[in-house]
């Protein structure tokens, strides 16, 4: 329960702090995890710790309007230690959509994949099981979400204004 309730406070003073540059709270979170991964028994804790730190710094880097570099930076750390889960392979394909809807379309492929990616493994669960449903619905207020910025995913054809739907 301390190392959680430690974890939800760095989170929430990071956050909170405007002034708080991206590598000044990548810094505070890689000294947290040094903390937490001293008090780790096992391999598999440390792995587990290292995934929660770096999904941390992604979301942070998204947060803080962090330069291409940076968010990259993080986002190659999250794809180099692995999910922890479905939902949390959509959460990043999703900040790094989100991310090239705010910043820079030109690295908008790199979320489309993810998306995808994500989303495939989203249909691989049953019809019925929770995470499969939500997980979609999210994806889908994602992509509504960036197409109104004008990103859209490649292959896909932006319709021209003023035509219409119907066939002649």
């Amino acid at each position: 329960m301390q190392v959680a309730g430690g974890f939800d406070k760095l989170n929430v003073a990071l956050i909170q702090d405007d002034s708080i540059s991206f590598s000044m709270g990548e810094r505070e979170y890689l000294a947290y995890q040094k903390k937490l991964l001293r008090q780790a028994e096992t391999e598999k804790e440390r792995h587990h710790i290292k995934r929660l730190i770096a999904r941390s710094i992604l979301r942070f880097a998204y947060l803080t309007g962090s330069t291409w570099g940076e968010y990259e930076r993080a986002l190659r750390r999250v794809l180099r230690l692995g999910y922890l889960n479905a939902d949390h392979q959509l959460s990043v394909a999703a900040l790094s959509l989100l991310w090239a809807s705010d910043n820079d379309h030109t690295k908008a492929s790199a979320g489309w994949e993810l998306m995808e990616a994500a989303e495939r493994r989203l249909r691989r669960l049953r019809r019925k099981h929770a995470a499969r449903r939500q997980g979609l619905e999210s994806s889908e207020i994602v992509r509504r979400r960036v197409a109104r910025k004008g990103l859209l995913p490649p292959g896909s054809v932006r319709p021209s204004k003023g035509a219409s739907r119907r066939r002649a």
